[in-house]
């Protein structure tokens, strides 16, 4: 009978070699440790990629051990906890009646995105720039919002006293074990990841060009087209205006770093799991989301085909670290039929037993 590590190599494969992305490594964990990994197109499970907004759920989780220590109130207003000036008069409206909890379910009312990195002037200037540009008709309830965690990320900093990568280190890193778990700023040296392979994870920022054109907003920075990117947070506002360190984006890890982080939701701590779930509205907990790519449990995506899967119920998860977006002629595609295939194949071993 064929190990269902086996069965994954070969699905994760299968994928690949329709486009959906150039290397991939998985990883499927219980509560006790790994029970399979793998990895395909030239990547090993030793692979470090960009995470993007998998970085999200990092941010959640420092800021859901703060407030267990009873440094920050969830439900408490995060305006008088920031140095907002009062002459940013429409972000300090904006935010008035934002939560953290708010923050963390992106239901807080702010933008989606907004390039702060093309124009001058403070976070704070930038973020009530970007709040008057999408200024205009009904909000929906929700907004996946990036400017939500880059907020989250100064509550973290302030909160912890450190900054965020001292945070991520004394709050994740080290207590869960993590080998790689990093940002890599600009001017970051070159054995910061001990020699690990590093996954290119774009070629240049199209994607990005093209969300500023459509906004009718110009900027002249972005990375050469063509040119591999590895080492940088693709993220444009994570990499050009915070230069590699943001609450939203820029953390580097490897699959074993991102299932480290489930195995403690699924085990060390599920009074945080709990907490981090206890607010379904809108499919969306604390950091997670909930829904038909999740089957039966929670999990998070990040935008160069980043994502992690728990199945608390089962006390299973996945791991799934891919680079679609590292194609030269900028192509891309939405690997979510990639993602649910390998969860739904992750639940179906598990009924079936057999050696993983």
């Amino acid at each position: 009978m064929e190990r269902h590590g086996e069965m994954l190599s070969r699905l994760i494969e299968s994928f690949a070699a329709r486009g959906y992305f150039p290397q991939a490594s998985f990883a499927v964990f219980n509560r006790q440790g790994i029970l399979c990994r793998g990895a395909c197109g030239g990547a090993s499970p030793e692979t470090v990629y960009d995470l993007a907004s998998l970085t999200k759920l990092f941010t959640t989780t420092i800021l859901l051990k703060l407030a267990d220590e009873g440094r920050l109130e969830l439900e408490g207003r995060v305006l008088p906890l920031l140095d907002v000036p009062a002459a940013n008069g429409i972000l300090r409206e904006s935010l008035a009646n934002a939560t953290l909890a708010g923050l963390l379910t992106h239901t807080a009312g702010l933008p989606a995105w907004y390039p702060f990195y093309a124009g001058s002037g403070s976070l704070w200037d930038r973020m009530e720039q970007a709040i008057a540009h999408e200024e205009g008709g009904e909000k929906p309830p929700m907004v996946y919002s990036d400017l939500g965690f880059i907020l989250a990320g100064r509550l973290a900093e302030q909160a912890a006293e450190r900054s965020l990568p001292e945070a991520a280190e004394e709050y994740i890193r080290r207590p869960l074990g993590i080998e790689i778990l990093r940002y890599l700023p600009k001017g970051s040296p070159k054995d910061a990841l001990a020699g690990r392979p590093l996954a290119v994870s774009c070629y240049g920022n199209s994607i990005e060009r093209d969300m500023c054109r459509r906004r009718g907003i110009c900027f002249d920075g972005f990375r050469p087209d063509g040119v591999p990117v590895a080492g940088e947070a693709n993220d444009g506002n994570a990499w050009y205006y915070f230069g590699g360190v943001s609450g939203h984006a820029g953390l580097f890890s490897d699959i074993d770093g991102v299932a480290a982080l489930g195995r403690f939701y699924l085990t060390a701590d599920r009074h945080l799991f709990r907490l981090a779930l206890r607010e379904r509205s809108n499919r969306r907990g604390l950091g997670f989301e909930c829904g038909p790519r999740y089957p039966g449990g929670c999990g998070h995506t990040g935008f160069t085909g980043t994502s992690l899967y728990l199945c608390p119920d089962r006390g299973i998860g996945g791991v799934l670290l891919t680079n679609r977006l590292a194609y030269p002629a900028g192509e891309a595609k939405n690997i979510d039929p990639c993602r649910r295939a390998f969860h739904e194949a992750i639940l179906a071993a598990v009924e079936q037993g057999g050696e993983w």
